[in-house]
């Protein structure tokens, strides 16, 4: 449907120039947010046509934010992609998600080894782990939960489910609507929800209507994370990767906070990377339908880290952490298994 925001895009150009993958691709291969938040809107059917083009958006929400006519582009963008899974024309990739959806009820298949919070300590933080975290990146939930243990009570509800934020970037609404119906059933009597993924977090908040927090958040407000001190005398050189969902739509409060936790810690050496809040490709499904393109947005996410002199190249996000690591070239590491590693442990 076009409404009268759409009719106010004057070609400016901004979310051309801004959108990291047209600045990758060039616009021969991606037409740009332009074209298919404001153009292919227009259209009916024939949005059909702009199936493969609109799968390389990896919904970073720049383009909105620089949109001086405050046309909701990424908003639009989800449109056009709802309607061209109504008409069955999911790529094999993000088909996949769908299937592991349906049989496991996690947008990833289970292996052997999988994220479990043992115990019911009661419904004071409900730590939602997402999938990638539970079943991938296992470091990630468990220090998590080591710090979130600090400060309160830590449980994880059996019998939950993938939120919905990537069947929400493929189109398939039908599924996202069931899976919050059941969630939500189980997630009643908590005091607050804290997850470790910006996707699921903005999920919970624009779609649960939930206030979700963020790991971050969480730990610096209660201002109970005190890093620990480093008795190496040379300092670990860091950049910080600024995930597109945590800077954009939670808020640049988090990035904020990310930076003074890490200013904070001992034997760090925060490190000025140019374009660290540039997408590197992790989200928007562009991983599984279009991973060429999600691993050259890492690479030169890598290269922005090595060009600032950086030895390790932290992530606050699960995707971001996954899709960096494709590219190689320097370590990566999530942001709170970082702040947990050199943090007070337990006597």
């Amino acid at each position: 449907m076009v409404t009268l925001r759409e009719n106010g895009c004057f070609k400016c150009g901004a979310c051309q120039l801004a959108c990291p993958v047209v600045s990758l691709e060039g616009m021969d291969k991606f037409s740009g947010p332009r074209s298919l938040a404001v153009e292919a809107v227009r259209f009916g059917n024939e949005v059909a046509g702009t199936r493969e083009d609109i799968m390389r958006c990896t919904a970073c929400y720049r383009c909105g934010e620089v949109c001086p006519a405050k046309i909701p582009l990424p908003e639009r963008i989800l449109e056009v992609r709802r309607r061209i899974f109504q008409q069955d024309l999911a790529l094999s990739g993000h088909q996949r998600i769908i299937e592991n959806i349906d049989r496991f009820g996690r947008a990833v298949e289970p292996r052997q080894d999988r994220f479990q919070l043992e115990g019911d300590k009661g419904k004071e933080v409900l730590y939602f782990p997402g999938c990638i975290g539970e079943l991938r990146l296992l470091d990630i939930p468990r220090s998590t939960v080591s710090l979130l243990s600090k400060i309160g009570n830590v449980s994880t509800p059996q019998g939950w489910l993938c939120c919905g934020a990537p069947l929400e970037k493929l189109g398939d609404w039908d599924r996202v609507k069931s899976l919050r119906e059941k969630n939500l059933r189980l997630f009643e009597g908590f005091q607050a929800i804290v997850t470790s993924c910006p996707g699921c977090q903005t999920h919970f908040t624009q779609h649960y209507s939930l206030q979700a927090l963020n790991t971050i958040e969480y730990l610096y407000e209660g201002k109970r994370l005190h890093p620990r001190p480093s008795v190496k005398s040379k300092k670990l050189r860091v950049a910080l990767h600024q995930p597109c969902h945590l800077a954009r739509t939670i808020g640049p409060h988090v990035i904020d906070y990310a930076v003074e936790l890490l200013q904070r810690t001992a034997g760090v050496r925060l490190m000025e990377m140019a374009d660290a809040d540039r997408c590197c490709g992790g989200g928007g499904g562009v991983v599984a339908g279009h991973p060429d393109v999600a691993l050259r947005l890492a690479q030169a996410k890598v290269r922005s880290a090595l060009e600032a002199k950086a030895d390790l190249l932290l992530a606050p996000c699960p995707f971001c952490v996954t899709n960096l690591r494709r590219a190689g070239g320097i370590e990566v590491k999530d942001l709170v298994v970082f702040l947990d590693e050199n943090s007070p442990k337990k006597n």
